[in-house]
């Protein structure tokens, strides 16, 4: 029988104080000296895709299972004129239904899935009847195009990302050293510092709100905030939770600025970037930060909410119950104790067994936040327009803490065995679970929100690590 894990709506735990300087104020800061500013090419783009291959039937989660399997119009209207008396039209007729109205050209039909639920048009061999019998123009748009997402970024220019969802996908993304490449190609030259780095996004956002002669939020300037973004989640010199804490007090203090976006609040964009560049260089909040306990409680409370939201709706993926089976066996957990009861037990994990794997292997949540800043479009949502840097940062911020509290516990578990490979299957395995219900994405947005954990102290007891790991290998060279 599955065990539900119990968690309190609202558990009680200490509000961590804000240890922003000042009144949560970021200080003015001299720009740093000697630094060489870099070409813009230095913020790495997205280059696995090109590398996807559909691996068939060696797929462990294959998408063809367990899926609702939905059809554009063109395509079910294409389908209809495959000859009845043929294999494959026999088996659209037998397994291809309009959906209910209302329906759109896009969610038109659905293919109803066999008693081991497979697609029908599955070979013996796991491969897909029909590309192979009329090619892959055949296949429907979500067929066609999975697991690629196609965007254009905030520079103008078309990418493509994956859905880690797809095991093959999450080992490309997660395991990639491309990630430490500009375009692509690995960057040589070691005289390029964090320090750098981070003067380079000062120096292309000033010219680019030159260009734009500072009236509108130019594709420039968010290329700018994206780069800043990429360079602070490169830069080891902080620990990783530290990174995205950082990253959190950028999207409010953005949220603040744009709110009724105006000419002056534009103007501000340009100089916020240099405050903050400039403040991540120096490390000014790293003694501050060093004072401050993550909290086992919170993250605890917080992934035990998000799994009991998953474990009772349509289910895609056994493989994460098995996880998170294995990762309450490594919490501790037993029917009736609380996330405080079950601290102690993560704590431990993370000391004993996640944490050195995690100084052993830091490119893997590098790598899982990259692509999460490439994939949503952080610190906007939606597409470029859409101004919710705070409201993006809340889901980003659950979603990663979730992922990191589900691999310590797994790391507790398995101990010394703890492995890259169950790193990768749990990633892929919460994916498949989460990132194709939008209802649930909207919903976990407001996660933190519904228990007030929105400030800087309380995302600091979130995000930060009992034991922090800084790699000495920097990943900017």
């Amino acid at each position: 029988m599955r065990r539900t894990p119990h968690v309190t709506p609202c558990p009680s735990v200490p509000v961590l104080p804000t240890i922003l300087p000042g009144s949560g104020e970021i200080p003015e800061l001299p720009a740093v000296e000697n630094t060489t500013p870099l070409r813009e090419d230095v913020f790495p783009l997205p280059a696995y895709a090109e590398n996807f291959h559909c691996i068939g039937p060696q797929c462990e989660d294959s998408c063809c299972r367990a899926w609702d399997l939905r059809l554009d119009r063109a395509t079910y209207e294409r389908y209809q004129l495959i000859p009845a008396e043929s294999l494959l039209g026999r088996t659209v007729e037998r397994s291809v239904r309009l959906l209910a109205e209302p329906r759109t050209d896009h969610a038109y039909a659905r293919i109803l899935l066999n008693d081991a639920l497979e697609c029908p048009f599955l070979t013996e061999e796991s491969w897909c009847g029909i590309q192979q019998t009329l090619g892959e123009e055949a296949l429907s748009q979500t067929c066609r195009s999975y697991p690629r997402i196609k965007r254009n970024s905030p520079t103008g220019q078309l990418e493509t990302t994956l859905h880690l969802s797809c095991p093959e996908a999450a080992r490309l993304v997660l395991l990639d050293a491309g990630s430490e490449k500009p375009n692509g190609r690995r960057h040589e030259d070691s005289g390029h510092s964090a320090e750098a780095a981070y003067e380079a996004v000062v120096v292309q956002s000033t010219r680019r709100m030159a260009e734009a002669e500072g009236k509108e939020i130019s594709e420039g300037i968010l290329g700018a905030i994206r780069g800043f973004l990429l360079v602070l989640l490169r830069d080891r010199r902080y620990s990783v939770g530290e990174r995205v804490w950082l990253m959190g007090v950028f999207a409010g203090r953005l949220q603040s600025e744009i709110r009724g976006v105006d000419a002056k609040s534009v103007q501000r964009l340009p100089e916020l970037l240099g405050e903050f560049c400039r403040l991540a260089a120096a490390g000014t909040l790293l003694p501050a930060l060093e004072q401050v306990a993550g909290q086992p409680t919170m993250q605890l409370a917080l992934t035990l909410r998000m799994i009991n939201q998953r474990l009772d709706r349509a289910m895609n993926s056994l493989r994460f119950l098995d996880d998170v089976k294995v990762f309450l066996d490594g919490s501790g957990y037993a029917p009736g104790k609380t996330p405080e009861d079950l601290a102690p037990a993560l704590q431990r994990a993370e000391d004993e067994y996640f944490a050195p794997w995690l100084e052993a292997h830091p490119w893997l949540l590098e790598n899982y936040l990259t692509h999460a800043l490439e994939r949503s479009g952080f610190p906007f949502v939606r597409d470029w327009n859409c101004f919710e840097p705070a409201s993006a940062f809340h889901a980003l911020c659950t979603h990663y803490v979730v992922i990191r509290t589900l691999l310590a516990g797994l790391a507790g578990a398995h101990g010394e065995g703890f492995r890259v490979e169950h790193a990768v299957r749990l990633v892929q395995a919460y994916s498949r679970m989460v990132d194709h219900h939008a209802e649930f994405l909207a919903a976990s947005a407001g996660m933190l929100g519904d228990v007030n954990w929105t400030d800087a102290g309380s995302l600091a007891g979130l995000l930060l690590e009992g034991r922090r790991i800084r790699p000495n290998a920097p990943a900017m060279a």
